[in-house]
């Protein structure tokens, strides 16, 4: 869309929007945080849709057009002005006369830049406030400056909710366990640490998934979910903290998640060709979740340990030095290390100056070219870790061409919509 007709559909979704949430008063869950938006928002509405109506963002639509079209139940149409036509028609019917039943909404935001936060906030007052955690992430021009920014920036989710709204914050976060001590709302931390009030107590993780112990005041229960990595707790663990203030015990909470299934590239564990497994995390990447999935790789694996490493994007200034860090991460998490993009190229060049053997590290251009080179090397057995950012890397490209069944690619993996396969970012 050209600019002006931008701004004028973006002007009437919140408008509509105001005039839906004014008609329904719906309870706000709103959650925020620099990884583990999408995950935690859907792990809390598998939950809380037991119990009530509950709507939520679809995918990942977080920002300023992506929250009006959350509250109005309407999707995205990316460029197509005769699709945007259709969902500003179908957003006044939402606005004014549907979803009548609808009590409360999950709704996730995203924030790129100082100032993102405020903008989302005029829209909607939420009861309850998530934040997952604080990482480097969107440090590019003209965005953040560093952790202490983006704290700054979320933290308004925080400080917008009324006396009795409760903020549901990660205790074992640095930048949130000790932040908030002069907001009004109420407060409950969740995490490892002593100080959490919702614990987990026990924590086993394997490639089948994760067997946790938790504990809240005087209950304490296990669970088991298909979820890869320990660091997913954090997700299981926020999920349920929401589900107590509404009136689940911690049983009952675990109990409901048995049905939540991760989305679309986030660690998910897809059959491959040649018996392969792949750890699919196509989705985006920060410098802490990459170590992140190179320490499951480097646990679970069976065979050998195929490091699969895009670009890690807008990480501004401190891009060469991240990238050299994951480099230096690396050796010893995988057998063969293979990058995509161009600054991927510097974690295998660092990989080598910290005893990576030269011979096991391939550099490729683009997702397809090194689909293609992959093929060639794998064998049986062995696991393949993918992970990189979306823009100029889509290295859901590459999984579809090394999973067993592409077919279900759709369903399988991230950005599969045509309007995302028409485009040759790669």
């Amino acid at each position: 869309m050209k600019n002006y007709c931008k701004k004028f559909v973006l002007y009437f979704l919140m408008w509509l929007a105001r005039i839906r949430l004014n008609r329904l008063r719906p309870f706000i869950i709103a959650i925020t945080g620099s990884v583990g938006k999408t995950s935690t928002k859907e792990a809390v509405y598998t939950i809380l849709r037991q119990r009530y109506k509950v709507i939520r963002n679809q995918k990942s639509y977080n920002t300023d057009f992506g929250l009006p079209l959350a509250i109005l139940e309407q999707p995205s149409r990316f460029s197509s002005a005769l699709g945007w036509l259709q969902i500003m028609a179908k957003s006044v019917i939402s606005a004014f006369w549907s979803g009548h039943d609808i009590q409360m909404m999950i709704l996730e935001l995203g924030v790129d830049k100082p100032g993102d936060m405020d903008y989302l906030l005029k829209l909607i007052r939420p009861q309850i406030a998530i934040i997952t955690n604080i990482k480097p992430v969107h440090l590019d021009k003209g965005q953040f400056k560093d952790e202490e920014d983006i704290l700054l920036e979320k933290s308004k989710l925080v400080h917008t909710l009324p006396e009795k709204g409760i903020a549901i914050l990660n205790a074992d976060d640095p930048y949130l366990a000790g932040s908030f001590t002069n907001a009004s709302c109420k407060k409950m931390f969740y995490g490892m640490s002593e100080t959490a009030d919702l614990r987990c107590l026990a924590l086993e993780g394997s490639l089948k998934g994760l067997d946790f112990t938790l504990a809240y005041k005087d209950q304490v229960a296990s669970g088991s979910l298909p979820m890869l990595g320990k660091f997913q707790i954090y997700v299981i663990l926020a999920a349920v903290a929401a589900a107590l203030t509404h009136g689940f015990s911690l049983s009952e909470a675990i109990n409901a998640l048995q049905e939540y299934r991760l989305p679309p590239g986030r660690m998910s564990v897809i059959p491959g060709i040649l018996n392969t497994v792949i750890i699919d995390s196509s989705y985006n990447a920060s410098p802490a979740t990459m170590k992140e999935a190179l320490d499951i790789l480097e646990q679970t694996a069976r065979g050998r340990r195929i490091a699969i490493l895009g670009n890690m994007n807008e990480l501004g200034s401190s891009t060469r030095k991240y990238h050299r860090d994951i480099g230096q991460y690396v050796v010893g998490k995988a057998d063969i290390l293979i990058t995509v993009g161009e600054h991927a190229k510097l974690i295998g060049e660092e990989s080598q100056k910290h005893g990576f053997k030269a011979k096991a590290v391939f550099h490729h251009p683009d997702a397809l070219k090194a689909a293609n080179a992959v093929k060639k090397l794998l064998q049986k057995n062995d696991t393949v870790l993918v992970k990189g950012s979306q823009n100029n890397v889509r290295l859901e490209r590459l999984v579809k061409i090394l999973m067993q069944e592409p077919e279900s690619a759709e369903k399988m993996l991230v950005r599969q919509e045509k309007e995302w396969l028409g485009k040759n970012d790669q």
